[in-house]
């Protein structure tokens, strides 16, 4: 299994004239803002809901506890050995979604999440890898799978399409615990006769949200399009920005000694797309728990469909709609 992301690291050389203190970098995150553009996390924000209440899991391969702007005091490990070489990307995704709100770097759409769990595929299965985590996790919470494997026909596929991750995915969700899944970057269609209808949710639903890649609100990109990388296709149910996503690591924002003040304006793929909607979960289960209910993964995947903003350019290769939080937290309401 590989990593869900088409960033490139940069050299990320120290600067010997890098700042005393990291300044701002949440002007670079327009992820974060107002529908069409974003998926508006501070009108979760302005309710007081920014993750509190809900834990969160992340699988892949490694991560950096350490970064400044992690919170690596609520952070666990449950399973599999760290690999280094995927250090970057996980500490990239985990920005996006529980990078703290210091006043330095970026923030994370729900940055007051209580427990951050991680999971490596290091020295064991994918399965295992999400089993640990799911486990680790109670009905409600939020795991995020940044993983994707290549298919019968050389192309990336979800990692559903594995008969023991489906089992291990299903097993969560009937739990109750809400899997965000990378859709990958295979370019492919997944309802393809070549997948004997292993992606079709009519006759195969592990319960997970899967998660395609859309244009950003930047220059040179159509918002919401699909990107050519992504994978598409009816299993496809929501999306997030695909490029220029400000986060965590690999070093072209900010490189200074050690790789504990990285920061890049340049997180792409899947891997970019599926925190912002892993984020987008976390706020609006944190919002029905505050009002004393508990959303189901079918109730929170149904939730963001319906309230986003609609994918843009060809609509038959579906990527979905990307969140709104807005639309969502009114439509929890009635």
């Amino acid at each position: 299994m590989t990593v869900v992301s088409t960033t490139v690291p940069a050299s990320a050389r120290a600067d010997e004239a890098c700042p005393v203190t990291t300044p701002s970098f949440e002007s670079y995150q327009g992820y974060l803002g107002a529908a069409p553009h974003g998926i508006d996390a501070p009108a979760a924000w302005r309710l007081g809901q920014r993750g509190g209440g809900v834990w969160f899991a992340d699988i892949e391969g490694g991560w950096n506890a350490a970064h400044e702007d992690l919170p690596g005091d609520r952070m666990h490990h449950v399973g599999g050995s760290p690999i280094a070489g995927w250090t970057p990307h996980g500490t990239a995704v985990l920005g996006e979604v529980v990078g703290i709100d210091n006043g330095k770097g970026v923030v994370g759409i729900a940055p007051d999440v209580e427990r951050v769990f991680t999971s490596s595929i290091g020295g064991t299965t994918v399965a295992d890898a999400i089993d640990r985590a799911a486990a680790a996790l109670r009905a409600g919470d939020v795991l995020l799978i940044e993983l994707q494997g290549t298919g019968p026909r050389g192309r990336y596929l979800p990692v559903e399409y594995w008969d023991d991750v489906f089992d291990a995915i299903q097993q969560a969700s009937k739990r109750g615990v809400i899997v965000i899944e990378a859709a990958g970057n295979g370019g492919e269609n997944l309802d393809h006769k070549a997948y004997g209808g292993k992606l079709d949710r009519s006759k195969r639903d592990s319960g997970a949200i899967m998660i395609g890649a859309g244009g950003p609100a930047r220059e040179g990109f159509v918002d919401r399009e699909r990107l050519d990388f992504s994978n598409y296709g009816g299993r496809v149910d929501v999306q997030g920005w695909g490029r220029k996503v400000a986060t965590l690591d690999y070093g072209d924002l900010q490189a200074c000694s050690g790789a504990d003040r990285h920061y890049t304006g340049e997180f792409s793929g899947t891997s970019s797309a599926s925190p912002i909607v892993a984020g987008a979960a976390v706020i609006v289960q944190g919002v029905a728990r505050s009002r004393g209910r508990l959303l189901t993964p079918s109730q929170v995947r149904d939730l963001l469909r319906s309230t986003g903003t609609p994918q843009a350019g060809d609509t038959s290769q579906q990527i979905g709609p990307r969140p709104d939080l807005e639309r969502a937290i009114t439509a929890l309401e009635r």
